[in-house]
């Protein structure tokens, strides 16, 4: 008969266990309402003119082949009134390399190209929600039916992906779309490694069809109706904030919006997470802003995750150094369910998901990213692109 000592434990494991399976669980039931990218919206008379704004610190390495993508939209030539129903905004913020420079090139190149320069943020405001900020007030006044789109200065976009977007948008009649870039050729190990269990994370605080606490919604590529970016009061409702990407999506939500993901990295790429290093640094980031700074948030969720995603192997082994057959099977299920969880989150980033086996140390790794920002808040240390994070 097992003593209570035994069965408390055995109940233990069993409950950490299921908390695995669960996570697993939500994560390929998210992963399957991220939308499929639509075809292009129906032919209008008049088509709705986009204003893109690019957001740039020191992007030279990338800036051109951004600004080559988005100047090669198949989307609307021009307007029937002869206008461009595309228009670009580079916001050069504050850089001290040649990014200004090749945005001028741009400029000078295509009439519909315009930069503009800041000096960096006001107090209060966080640098790229500034540039953001400025790049749409450079813009005008709202057009009727305008849509904006911010895309990251390290992001390619295919011809067709904005229109395509758009259709996408008109046919779920969302009022935000936001796509995820894939990785671009020779990636790096950030990819397999970091990126399932990266979404997994976010996707537990944020939700791809806006539900729940969060709406979920990616920074690289993001486009909304105008008439919904005034309506939440604009970038500057949001001024102080660095997780921008869902505080923006969760602001038109919570104003009666639609938002929703969108499975468009077939026709966007990003080099922002690599290599290795910068994609680290990146989630880091990320987390750190998600939790406002927070030492014991960091701590708990860098401290948990490792502990949650390796108690099923720790059981797995256990069971077999002691041939019983329950934690054999509890160990298998949960590590089972956190390789079928890594195989979806990996296929819907376009990774390499050869790593799905070993899905709880690639998991346990990214607790380290966790414990990486703690210790960064810990010394007053946070900053990115050059600039100090206040929280």
């Amino acid at each position: 008969m097992l003593s209570r000592h035994n069965i408390l434990r055995t109940t233990a494991l069993a409950a950490i266990v299921g908390g695995t399976v669960y996570r697993s669980v939500r994560t390929l039931r998210k992963a399957r309402s991220i939308l499929p990218l639509g075809q292009e919206p129906s032919e209008t008379v008049l088509p709705p003119t986009v204003t893109v704004v690019v957001p740039a610190r020191n992007e030279e390495a990338v800036l051109d082949d951004c600004l080559r993508g988005i100047r090669g939209q198949t989307y609307g030539s021009v307007q029937g009134n002869g206008s461009p129903a595309l228009r670009v905004v580079v916001v050069d913020d504050g850089s001290t390399d040649r990014t200004g420079e090749i945005a001028e090139r741009h400029a000078a190149e295509d009439p519909r190209v315009r930069v503009v320069r800041s000096d960096g943020p006001p107090a209060g405001w966080s640098g790229k929600v500034h540039a953001m900020h400025i790049g749409v007030e450079a813009a005008g006044e709202p057009e009727a039916g305008e849509w904006l789109l911010f895309v990251d200065a390290d992001t390619v976009l295919a011809p067709e992906l904005l229109g395509r977007l758009l259709g996408t948008a008109e046919q779920a009649e969302a009022d935000l779309v936001s796509t995820p870039g894939g990785p671009p050729e020779n990636s790096s190990a950030s990819w397999p490694v970091l990126m399932p269990a990266g979404l997994q994370m976010i996707g537990e605080n944020a939700d791809p069809m806006g539900r729940g606490g969060k709406a979920f919604a990616i920074g690289h590529c993001i486009l909304m109706r105008r008439s919904h970016y005034e309506k939440i009061g604009g970038w500057e409702a949001l001024s102080g904030r660095r997780n921008e990407d869902i505080a923006i999506a969760t602001a038109v939500r919570d104003h009666g919006g639609i938002t929703r993901v969108v499975e468009g990295l077939s026709y966007v790429t990003t080099s922002g997470m690599d290599p290795f290093r910068q994609g680290w640094d990146s989630f880091r980031k990320s987390f750190v802003a998600g939790t406002h700074g927070s030492l014991p948030l960091l701590l708990g969720a860098g401290l948990g995750q490792i502990a949650l995603c390796l108690a099923s192997p720790a059981v797995l082994v256990s069971g077999l150094r002691g041939a019983d057959p329950a934690r054999i099977a509890l160990g298998a299920i949960g590590w089972g369910a956190q390789s079928l969880a890594h195989l979806r989150t990996a296929r819907v980033m376009h990774a390499n998901p050869v790593l799905a086996p070993l899905a709880p140390f690639t998991n346990a790794v990214f607790g380290g990213v966790l414990l990486h920002g703690a210790v960064e808040v810990a010394r007053g240390a946070t900053s990115w692109k050059g600039r100090a994070a206040r929280f």
